[in-house]
């Protein structure tokens, strides 16, 4: 998204990202983009700064290692991939002006740009490709992209500028997990990935190069006068953090800061109105899901999940969440992605069936008291919900509600950073099911959360497996045409 806000001749001196709620599966994101008082000349296009704000810390920006924050969005300013994908979501060339796929699918092979230079001046070749990759698969750097390259037998340097990938068998979306930054062989090669001096002071081949991390958090980037596109629009982007999106906002209103990725709806309501600004609203490729531990007997029995999933009024939760902005989603896949199918059918909000199902799956109200029991154990299921999320606590409090009309007690397990949720933390309060935010725009990213191996990644909770989709999933790797696949 920055880099498209980079290369907008029309660019806007404000421009927000707002995110409402969905219903328990899709996202609303809302921009505002405020007005030209006058038409632009050629000479407003360069220059200036951006001031970004972030109401999370940036961490570590390090393209083998970074998984979140605002560091990831920075990642694509600072590096060029060997391949990226453009504003349809299509692989395009990055590092690699051409390629070739061999016949049988399995050998990839890239040309790469001469005269590319990393920031320090050093040329990029495909000596540096292959590192990164090496170490994207190294399992003694445990990378959380480790996973997503299991299919390769192998990486080669042919020459300075022709690198190769030889694949084990067939995959014909492999070339979509090739969407990742490279990093300079030369100054990592010897270097302790997860603690070196790179990590705070990254050096890429991008349109913007490091300049500075300040001690309360802010990082100034400036553009890169030898980048091998286009100069980028703006001389300087300035990314700082706020405590909050209450801070986030006023620092906006105040003509402090000219960007942020999310702002309340409540604000969003403020601005639409106000003619300095043209509001759109876009649906957006992640959902909200209720995701259990298929280990635990509750849950275990296929009947009390879907006994849930008929209980939530998920119409009435994108009204009272989400304030209306928000859509239905009907499984794991970005309504315009490959693997989207308009025949799978929602579950409809039907609290009669749930009952029913709780009813043959053995649970009833012995004591009147609203909660049903079996077995002298009354039907509670405990949700971790990230306290720090205001869509996460609203949606826990109206679950809850929906839940305790079909005899369930929903039990909110609040935390306030993914580093309280360690073993002792987990054994104390034994949760059973986590409120999460999951990626929804192609293939590959639910392949990562739904397929038995890639769901044991770290970091996950709980692993979703089931033999049926996992072959699916791999079918959807080797076959090569688009309809059946």
């Amino acid at each position: 998204m920055a880099r498209k806000l980079l290369n907008n001749k029309s660019r806007a001196k404000k421009i927000l990202l707002i995110t409402s709620l969905i219903s328990v599966f899709l996202i609303m994101v809302i921009s505002t983009i405020a007005n030209f008082k006058s038409s632009p000349k050629a000479s407003d296009f360069y220059g200036g700064s951006l001031v970004w704000a972030t109401a999370h810390k940036p961490t570590i920006m390090n393209p083998i290692l970074t998984t979140h924050s605002v560091s990831m969005s920075l990642l694509e300013l600072i590096f060029n991939g060997l391949v990226r994908l453009n504003s349809k979501g299509e692989i395009e060339p990055d590092l690699a002006k051409t390629w070739e796929i061999s016949d049988d699918g399995l050998v990839y092979t890239f040309h790469l740009r001469k005269g590319v230079k990393f920031h320090d001046g050093v040329e990029c070749t495909a000596s540096d490709v292959k590192f990164t990759y090496d170490k994207l698969i190294d399992s003694e750097v445990n990378s959380p992209f480790r996973l997503l390259f299991q299919l390769v037998n192998d990486f080669k340097v042919i020459d300075k500028y022709t690198f190769q990938v030889i694949l084990k068998e067939p995959s014909f979306p492999f070339i979509y997990r090739l969407v990742r930054e490279i990093v300079p062989k030369h100054i990592l090669e010897n270097a302790d990935l997860q603690n070196c001096p790179f990590n705070l002071h990254p050096i890429g081949t991008g349109p913007f190069q490091f300049k500075q991390w300040s001690e309360d958090g802010d990082i100034i980037l400036k553009y890169n006068p030898g980048y091998c596109e286009s100069r980028p629009y703006l001389d300087k982007i300035i990314v700082k953090t706020y405590s909050d999106s209450r801070d986030i906002w006023t620092a906006l209103m105040r003509g402090e800061v000219d960007f942020t990725l999310f702002i309340e709806r409540e604000d969003y309501e403020v601005v639409k109105d106000d003619p300095a600004f043209k509001a759109y609203a876009i649906p957006a490729d992640y959902y909200y899901a209720l995701v259990y531990n298929l280990n635990d007997p509750i849950l275990a029995d296929k009947r009390v999940r879907e006994a849930i999933a008929y209980g939530v009024d998920r119409k009435g939760l994108i009204e009272r969440v989400a304030f209306g902005y928000g859509l239905k989603s009907k499984g794991p896949f970005y309504p315009e992605s490959l693997g989207f199918n308009p025949q799978v059918k929602a579950f409809e909000y039907n609290p009669e069936r749930s009952l029913e199902l709780l009813a043959e799956a053995g649970w009833q109200d012995i004591d009147n008291d609203g909660i049903l029991e079996k077995e002298d154990r009354e039907l509670e299921i405990r949700v971790l919900v990230d306290s720090r999320n205001a869509v996460f606590k609203r949606s826990a409090r109206v679950l809850r509600q929906n839940l305790q009309e079909i005899g369930i007690r929903m039990r909110v397990i609040s935390y306030n950073n993914e580093e309280e949720l360690s073993q002792d933390f987990l054994a104390e309060h034994k949760p059973q099911a986590h409120l999460k935010l999951l990626f929804a725009a192609y293939p590959e990213d639910a392949i990562e959360d739904w397929h038995s191996q890639e769901s044991k990644r770290v970091g996950k909770l709980w692993g979703y497996k089931n033999e049926k989709v996992d072959k699916l999933f791999e079918l959807g790797e080797n076959t090569l045409d688009k309809a059946a696949r």
